[in-house]
């Protein structure tokens, strides 16, 4: 009988008991522990202390069985009350409950474990690879996107312009701002790279340029907005994640009521005549050969004649091209090559070619950056301030004036009529006849004005020769 009662004790097992705080803290390394809390039967929790290079850890184990072997998973590092990347007694019992369950659906814990990990790696790609995006699509980049969109209709011209500002004024000025994200630029970004221009610590305001920045800017940001389902945006352009046009949320009516008035100053005959010796004293070349050349074509824009390359001059007219108002691809605007704007052309031509360094394609341009317009209107304004000093003028003028005051000669003083002018200088031709039917070149029309153009400044400065010999230094009289 004794015998039978040591039988049964001998075969007879506890179940663990639930764990406690005390029990895993008095744990020796290399040691493990059932949890009693949670039942067998479709896996069990366990508790392992184990000796590490940073010191002894705690780890909680779930062990199941898979096809008749035993499979143990490492589901947590243990810590006494909640902490990051840790389970408490609590949370380890619920996620060992959960295991179970899915244990008992014949679902794989460490195969579910997998998949879990591969949809991490995943989603971190995916959020690297979007981090990487974003760092890429910033605002310069978007600007950079629109003149590309600009080159791509062939408006060389306007994305000259356009490239010359970003550069300038933003990438240059604002280098933090132009590494952002485009879809983090709000309007006040926008404000504050305008108010470098016209804010009101600025002395010399450059209004007409923050206007046309401004402008710039918002198609830029209006091309990527759209780029998504335009077919025909460039393929830069898209992906910027923009909601919005935070340039065309800045106010341009003020400075537009400010700069962008029409202007009214027209120079007498005297005062041309006095400009144009002040030209001719110009020390730069290039300035100096590209505003004789404005007059010798009658008055032309200076921004249309800096974009002059080789092959827009031909044997008798050269091809300007005018980008203004809202054309998909620049007008074309020919002109003919009178003897006189020939003459200018090649020693241009001549003056880029002496340049070793010079491989642009562009006419005014030196070591192969072409001339900015801005250096022009520089050009015009010391002139303007010279013959206000020494009394040659009634009142300051700027670039716009010249070409204002030659239409205004070209109708008042050699009746030339106003379609005539309006072909020559390439403006009012928008409407429907001119767009759709009238696409005449009008080269005698345009070589008969020119000539006459031109005759009447010969005859300008050839019939008061006593004066040649005033004209003040532009730099001594500044």
């Amino acid at each position: 009988m004794d015998r039978d009662n040591s039988t049964q004790s001998a075969v007879r097992r506890s179940a663990p008991k639930p764990l406690t705080a005390t029990a895993i803290a008095n744990l020796r390394a290399g040691k493990t522990l059932a949890d009693g809390a949670v039942r067998p039967g479709a896996g069990s929790l366990k508790i392992r202390k184990r000796q590490t290079t940073g010191g002894v850890v705690c780890e909680w184990l779930f062990e199941y069985r898979r096809d008749g072997k035993p499979v143990r998973q490492s589901i947590g590092r243990y810590s006494a009350s909640a902490a990051e990347g840790c389970l408490t007694q609590a949370q380890a019992r619920e996620r060992a409950a959960q295991l179970q369950a899915m244990v008992r659906k014949g679902e794989d814990p460490a195969a579910q474990r997998t998949v879990e990990r591969h949809e991490i790696k995943v989603a971190q790609a995916a959020a690297v690879a979007k981090m990487r995006e974003a760092q890429d699509k910033t605002l310069a980049a978007m600007l950079r996107a629109y003149v590309a969109g600009l080159r791509s209709r062939d408006k060389h011209g306007s994305a000259y312009d356009a490239a010359n500002m970003f550069t300038n004024h933003v990438e240059r000025a604002f280098p933090d701002l132009a590494e952002l994200p485009a879809a983090s630029i709000r309007p006040e970004h926008v404000t504050r790279i305008l108010s470098r221009l016209v804010g009101p610590d600025v002395e010399d305001k450059k209004g007409r340029t923050a206007l046309k920045l401004r402008s710039c800017m918002a198609a830029a940001f209006k091309q990527a907005l759209g780029a998504s389902t335009d077919p025909m945006a460039p393929a830069s352009a898209a992906g910027f994640g923009l909601t919005s046009n935070p340039a065309a949320a800045v106010p341009a009516t003020t400075m537009a009521a400010k700069f962008n008035r029409a202007g009214e100053r027209v120079l007498s005959v005297d005062e041309l005549r006095r400009y144009m010796a002040h030209v001719d004293a110009l020390p730069s070349s290039f300035q100096r050969l590209a505003l004789r050349l404005q007059l010798a074509t009658g008055g032309q824009r200076i921004r249309q004649l800096l974009r002059l390359t080789r092959d827009d001059i031909g044997a008798k007219s050269l091809m300007l091209y005018d980008p203004k108002g809202k054309r998909q691809e620049a007008r074309r605007h020919e002109l003919p090559l009178i003897a006189e704007a020939a003459e200018l052309v090649d020693a241009v031509i001549n003056l880029s070619q002496a340049d070793d360094e010079n491989e642009s394609p562009i006419l005014f341009s030196a070591r192969g950056a072409p001339m900015a317009a801005e250096t022009l209107s520089a050009a015009v304004h010391e002139i303007s301030a010279a013959m206000v000093h020494s009394g040659e003028a009634a009142g300051t003028f700027r670039g716009g004036d010249i070409r204002r005051t030659v239409e205004t000669m070209l109708g008042e003083r050699l009746g030339i009529d106003k379609d005539t002018r309006a072909q020559l200088l390439s403006h009012g031709l928008s409407g429907v006849q001119d767009r759709h039917y009238d696409r005449g070149a009008y080269l005698e029309t345009k070589t008969a004005a020119l000539r006459k153009w031109n005759d009447f400044l010969s005859d300008l400065c050839i019939g008061h020769p006593e004066e040649s010999g005033k004209v003040v230094s532009i730099r001594r009289s500044a």
